[in-house]
């Protein structure tokens, strides 16, 4: 009997293979929600503002984090009291954030760059604080692998640069180069693992594209055959999965990596990542269009850093800058490499509310300005004898800017430990009241320490509602 392909049918297997897909889910413990909801999670400065932690405090209320770019770059620091109440730092850099949370499902969408070697470790290592993680974490099978020969090559390039000084300060994790190879239709995905024949043709293009001795052929299949089914096995069509999920009344939060200053389009060129890092990211990196997103929610440290070479017109380099990094512990966490320091920088930040439309701030580690006297806030720039307030995104012009401070009188008491917004001091309330009217979007939370409990929410923000749930 011949099928009639009417609207009826069409619908039925529509629906039956959705409730496939979510049914990898289900049974993993997931649950729709009573006030479905998509976050993003983003940053208004080059990055380590605190995107991991917030993704941990807010993953609970949302059920699926979404992991949308970047790669093993990404550093995120999460800190918690254990079940037996010792307190737990977690460091992840590529799986998404909030995996401690029981039931919480991860997914690393097609932008994120994927480091089998890292994959395995993690789902390894996060098992004894995270139980189950291993059946709760599924992989885009268009996500791009980088490979051994990626890093060697971005370690490669980098040194080259240092010796003419035109060093980008990368993390040589092989991102820019796995991105290359994407870009030129020679990158290994997901689902191509399952092909040997295919993985063994592609690593050859990219080793004779990079330029590379033969050897690294097999040294490259080797570690692809070693750990091909850590992703394999939790391959899923990740765009369409996320589009099940808000279909049908789940909550879903993606978590950003690095910030819009080192954003590929938008960002310091030619001191930017490989990838894009602001809102736009959610679209190509997980095919869920920005106009869906109900809260973006970004990190706004409460002074400046920043990793790597470029501009920063707000840069310390006295023993100002110094003592931020030592109260603020300024160190990758990928890295290791210290943070360069200066005060909050709100031309820069009203930039990123522009290219972000952000409808909440959280300003985060507010507690390591607690003991200094004066503080100091970046309001404008002077450039070539003229005062300017609107962000130029171009290192040439960056680099001829001076900063313009206003100075506010330190609380000099202790905020880690305050229990609520309105216990703060009422100078470091006057300091988030003037951040708030700058930008012109609510600061919704502040943070005044490391830990998920160290976070102060306002009354009647969107943090507030979704914290609620």
């Amino acid at each position: 009997m011949e099928t009639v392909i009417d609207a009826q049918y069409v619908s039925a297997q529509l629906a039956q293979r959705r409730e496939e897909r979510l049914g990898r889910l289900r049974r993993q413990g997931l649950r729709p929600s009573s006030a479905p909801a998509a976050t993003w999670i983003g940053d208004l400065q080059q990055g380590d503002g605190g995107k991991g932690a917030m993704t941990d405090r807010l993953a609970a209320q949302h059920g699926v984090v979404v992991r949308v770019q970047g790669g093993d770059n990404a550093g995120h620091t999460t800190v918690f009291q254990a079940s037996d109440g010792s307190e737990t730092v977690v460091k992840n850099h590529l799986l998404p954030s909030g995996m401690r949370h029981p039931n919480v499902i991860g997914v690393l969408a097609n932008g994120v760059l994927i480091n089998l070697e890292r994959l395995a470790s993690e789902l390894t290592s996060f098992e004894e604080f995270a139980p189950g993680i291993g059946g709760r974490v599924f992989v885009s099978g268009r996500a791009h692998l980088i490979l051994p020969l990626h890093r060697s090559v971005d370690d490669r390039q980098e040194a080259a640069r240092e010796g003419t000084g035109s060093a980008i300060g990368t993390t040589r994790r092989g991102i820019g180069p796995a991105n290359v190879c994407k870009v030129n239709r020679i990158g290994l995905r997901v689902h191509d693992l399952a092909d040997p024949k295919l993985i063994e043709k592609r690593i050859r293009e990219a080793v004779q594209f990079f330029d590379l001795p033969e050897y690294e052929v097999e040294r490259n299949v080797e570690w692809v055959r070693r750990y091909r089914d850590v992703a394999l096995t939790r391959e899923v069509d990740s765009a369409r999965l996320i589009e099940d999920l808000v279909a049908t009344d789940h909550s879903v939060l993606f978590e950003g990596a690095q910030g819009p200053l080192i954003d590929l389009e938008h960002g310091i060129y030619p001191y930017v990542t490989t990838s894009p890092t602001a809102v736009h990211s959610v679209g190509s990196g997980a095919g869920f269009h920005p106009h869906q997103i109900d809260h973006r929610i970004g990190v706004l440290k409460a002074y400046q850093t920043m990793v790597g070479n470029g501009a920063f017109v707000s840069e310390d380099l006295s023993d100002l800058g110094d003592r931020l990094r030592l109260e603020g512990d300024e160190f990758g966490t990928t890295t290791g490499r210290q943070r360069r320091c200066g005060w909050l920088d709100l031309v820069q930040a009203r930039w990123a509310i522009e290219v972000n439309r952000f409808t909440s701030v959280a300003i985060t580690k507010l507690d390591v300005l607690d003991t200094f006297e004066k503080i100091g806030v970046c309001v404008g720039y002077e450039r070539d004898g003229d005062t300017v307030i609107e962000f130029d995104a171009e290192h040439e012009s960056l680099e001829r800017c001076r900063p313009i401070f206003r100075y506010f009188d330190g609380w000099l008491q202790p905020t880690t430990g305050t229990q609520s917004f309105e216990g703060l001091p009422v100078k470091a309330r006057e300091f988030v009241a003037f951040v708030e009217e700058q930008l012109s979007v609510e600061v919704g939370a502040v943070t005044v320490g490391p830990r998920d409990t160290d976070m102060l929410v306002r009354t009647g923000t969107s943090i507030d509602g979704l914290v609620a749930q």
